[in-house]
């Protein structure tokens, strides 16, 4: 501590320093705590007070090259692990997917389950070759099965 010609104007000086110092550790809690408010699980899209979305399943097929009439048909395979999507329905076009609102992971019977806000969307899969885009209209407090369909490639 030293001394001033001005009783005071060092008080004052620390005073003022542990102000600044106390305000900016408190802006920054504040603005960590609005960056880490974003963070979190974001496979669930936008929800609602109601439980509504979209359930089924994802499905590869075929599964035997050159089915034919009368034989034992090859059923389809789940498929684990494929991303699911969700998109906006754009207007005009059951099957043009606009903005991206949720992804998740289907489990190991190829099954899935996203909450959206009621709606009409696009959802389709990242499996197989290809997988089918599909429509699905999500009314309030239910689940729209919409079960993918999605191709081997194998003929």
């Amino acid at each position: 501590m030293t001394l001033s010609t001005h009783p005071g104007v060092e008080l004052r000086g620390v005073l003022e320093r542990h102000i600044r110092m106390r305000v900016g550790k408190a802006l920054t809690l504040a603005v960590a705590a609005f960056f880490l408010s974003g963070c979190g699980d974001q496979g669930q899209g936008q929800t609602t007070g109601d439980e509504s979305g979209v359930a089924g399943r994802v499905q590869l097929g075929p599964q035997c090259p050159v089915e034919t009439a009368g034989g034992d048909p090859c059923a389809d395979d789940p498929a684990p692990a494929a991303r699911v999507t969700v998109s906006k329905q754009l207007p005009g076009d059951l099957y043009a997917a606009g903005e991206v609102l949720a992804r998740t992971t289907t489990d190991a019977d190829g099954s899935y389950s996203v909450a959206v806000a009621p709606g009409h969307y696009v959802v389709t899969a990242d499996a197989g070759m290809s997988c089918a885009l599909m429509d699905a209209r999500v009314t309030t407090g239910a689940y729209t099965k919409v079960d993918i369909p999605c191709d081997t490639g194998i003929r």
